[in-house]
């Protein structure tokens, strides 16, 4: 359009789309793979278009570029669609699961998303290489499809994350709620109703394997994961989350069943400065190496706590700052506390591997500890 002289421009069915439209004997001028290609509408009435090709070229570029059409296409009407979560519900009067959606309006974008910048790059670049590998994926005889695992501490930003990817790609998000689900043939009958170019995602699995009586069989939750089930569709990314790899059967989360591994850690230093840019259009204050040194010794928030905390006192950086610092010491304290009172609840001869030990070399990182919760109640009372 830029390179046109002139264009007829009209409005779209919706207030942001643009319709342009090839006036009768208007050509516009394409380049693909070195030649130069020519489309016209020779016919005002007529919806279709003429495109015109060198014959030295035609035998060469155009069934490539034909796809790169479609693709384009594609790419074009995926952006344009509304994204949409749906939810597995089961109501008194209707016992089949069935999903319901919404349309997903979450803001989280991967800008937004708070983590380690070189590991959101390199997310960012496996879901753009997976968009581009349907036909590797198809040569190798594997499901054209893609599996994460998001795990740790509660707050850490795994579900904004799972919201910023959908917004990436522009899927929709089928979340799986295990637990409205009476047996395998649930799972399997709402699978089957999934569509392709979608996130299925189940949230704390970890919680629900380790239920007492959980409804799902481990067969049925590890079919699910990588077996005939999940090769019903095509263009999927499934997402699983979780608190902790621990006391879980490594057999779930092994390779082919979860290709990517992603920790989510509680907030640092690094982190802190984020939240401070994103919250309070902070790049730098007086106070951050307060902070940092905070962080330094030990102390740790969640990003979601910290963020909370930025909000409520979004008027007054600096009284931002200076709750998080006071958070940060009173988690510090009760760290430090727990970690000392757990140093002396053993029994016999390890009560006596702890006080002989009280006082030697492994001793300096709880005479650190001590020195940390004096400073801690000193700055409290002063």
């Amino acid at each position: 359009m830029e390179d046109s002289d002139f264009t007829s421009l009209f409005s779209g069915n919706k207030s942001t789309e643009i319709n342009i439209v090839l006036d009768s004997n208007q050509v516009v001028l394409d380049n693909f793979l070195g030649a130069s290609l020519y489309w016209m509408n020779e016919n005002t009435s007529s919806q279709s278009l003429i495109l015109k090709i060198r014959k030295n070229d035609k035998r060469r570029i155009l069934v490539p570029y034909l796809q790169h059409i479609r693709t384009v296409f594609d790419e074009i009407e995926q952006k344009r669609k509304e994204v949409r979560l749906f939810v597995n519900v089961a109501t008194e009067f209707q016992r089949d699961k069935r999903w319901r959606s919404i349309p997903f309006t979450h803001p989280a974008t991967m800008e937004t998303v708070v983590m380690d910048t070189e590991l959101k790059n390199k997310v960012k670049a496996d879901l753009e290489n997976f968009l581009k590998s349907k036909q590797y994926y198809h040569r190798l005889g594997r499901v054209w499809k893609r599996s994460y695992l998001l795990y740790g501490p509660s707050g850490t930003g795994k579900s904004t994350f799972i919201a910023a990817i959908a917004k990436f790609l522009h899927y929709d998000i089928y979340e799986f709620n295990l637990n409205k689900m009476a047996n395998d043939s649930d799972l399997k009958f709402l699978m089957l109703q999934t569509s392709n170019k979608s996130l299925i995602v189940i949230e704390d699995l970890d919680r629900y394997l380790n239920a007492k009586t959980p409804a799902l069989s481990f067969p049925g939750i590890s079919n699910f994961m990588n077996g005939v089930l999940s090769c019903c569709g095509e263009e999927r990314v499934a997402i699983f989350t979780m608190n902790s790899k621990e006391n879980l059967d490594p057999t779930i989360i092994r390779s082919g069943r979860v290709d990517v591994h992603i920790y989510f850690p509680l907030c640092d230093f690094s982190g802190f400065k984020s939240l401070a840019s994103n919250h309070l259009g902070l790049k730098d204050h007086k106070l951050f190496p307060q902070v940092e040194e905070i962080f330094q010794i030990g102390a740790a928030l969640s990003p979601a706590e910290i963020g909370e905390i930025m909000i409520s006192n979004r008027t007054s950086p600096s009284r931002a700052i200076k709750t998080v610092i006071s958070a940060l010491h009173r988690n510090n304290a009760s760290r430090v506390a727990r970690r000392l009172s757990g140093s002396g609840s053993g029994r016999g001869s390890d009560e006596l591997d702890c006080k002989s030990k009280l006082f030697g070399r492994e001793n300096i990182t709880p005479m650190k500890e001590f020195k940390n919760l004096y400073g801690f109640l000193r700055n409290t009372s002063s």
